[in-house]
């Protein structure tokens, strides 16, 4: 097959990236019938695309998760000559999956995953208010989620093309998984460095069968518990202004506010929290010139919703785990260790 143009090595990047935001492991066979290329054309561009830390996939918890575990949002100030250290110090915790400086008030929004609430007050007691240069931490503890980043999609494909690749809902969702025993953490723990290793080689890592690491790593995610997602660079995905909002509305219209913000395109996070504001919600502009619009016909559309605040992220030095580099670039990972 004659090597491709970069424009449409470009458009092709962009197809594999959306097709595996819609189903992270689907297989180079079964994407090549929908995309028109050779599945070794495919595991090429992406292993090109890994390899440049430009797209990857990851774990991270999903939808359900706060049902069973802690999540929190932590607003975090520190001494301006402090930052760059305290960066650092927040990137190395296991428990903190995103990481990301911002205009505003706060010099650091967190997502921060624990396994219940008395974990959080130790993470905030023992490992993140003592870190030098920290002057105060504001937390958000998530009490439902109405959208993940998971469901955010850079949209390529076409409805047809789409709709071949998402992967079916069970018809009987599994069991709410109440804890996991070690093989399952283990297979989370190195399915975090390449979230798209064959089954094959995951089982081997972790001392189990194929058969096995497939059902078990399909359990947690058909629960809810663990999601996986495709993310992917600037360079890959166009510019990108993420903005957090801070929302409130009143507690009978939270669902509607909430299942609306989740529904929206841009929409990458949607979450009720505790604490002045009731929502927190991220989403992904192409430019600042769309912030105020989008501002105006939210209030216009929920009359009742106020936005008490907002938060353009500057730089994100971490995303599910994932250490970035300046030009939001993956380094290597720390997997997770909440679940």
């Amino acid at each position: 097959m004659p090597d491709i143009t970069s424009e449409v090595a470009t458009e092709l990047d962009l197809a594999i990236t959306d097709a595996l935001q819609l189903n992270p492991r689907v297989d180079w066979a079964e994407l090549a019938q929908t995309l028109g290329h050779t599945p070794k054309t495919l595991a090429r561009r992406w292993k090109l695309l890994t390899e440049r830390g430009s797209a990857w996939v990851a774990v991270v918890p999903g939808p359900a998760f706060v049902r069973q575990g802690c999540a929190s949002f932590l607003a975090v100030h520190c001494r301006p000559q402090a930052k760059r250290d305290v960066a650092r110090a927040l990137v190395a915790e296991t428990a903190v999956a995103t990481v990301s400086s911002t205009t505003g008030t706060a010099d650091f929004l967190l997502d921060v995953f624990v396994p219940g609430i008395a974990d959080l007050a130790r993470l905030l007691d023992d490992r993140i208010e003592p870190i030098d240069g920290i002057t105060a931490v504001t937390s958000m503890v998530a009490l439902t989620t109405y959208r993940e980043g998971s469901r955010w999609r850079v949209q390529a494909l076409d409805l047809e093309q789409s709709t071949r690749l998402v992967r079916p809902t069970p018809t009987t969702r599994t069991t709410p998984l109440s804890s996991l025993d070690d093989l399952d953490r283990a297979l989370l723990q190195i399915l975090a460095t390449d979230g798209r290793q064959s089954w094959t080689d995951l089982a081997a890592r972790c001392g189990t069968t194929g058969p096995t690491a497939r059902r078990r790593v399909e359990r947690m995610t058909d629960s809810g518990r663990v999601a996986l997602r495709c993310e992917g660079a600037p360079e890959l995905l166009g510019p990108v202004v993420p903005t957090t909002f801070m929302m409130t509305v009143p507690p009978g219209e939270l669902n509607t506010a909430g299942n609306l913000l989740g529904r929206m395109p841009r929409c990458r996070v949607v979450e009720a929290v505790t604490g002045t504001s009731t929502i927190v919600a991220t989403m992904w502009f192409r430019a600042t010139a769309e912030i105020a619009p989008f501002e105006a016909a939210l209030t216009r559309e929920l009359p009742s919703l106020v936005i008490t605040d907002r938060f353009i992220i500057l730089h994100t030095y971490k995303r599910g785990g994932h250490v970035l580099d300046s030009l939001g670039r993956t380094t290597g990972v720390i997997p997770l260790t909440a679940y």
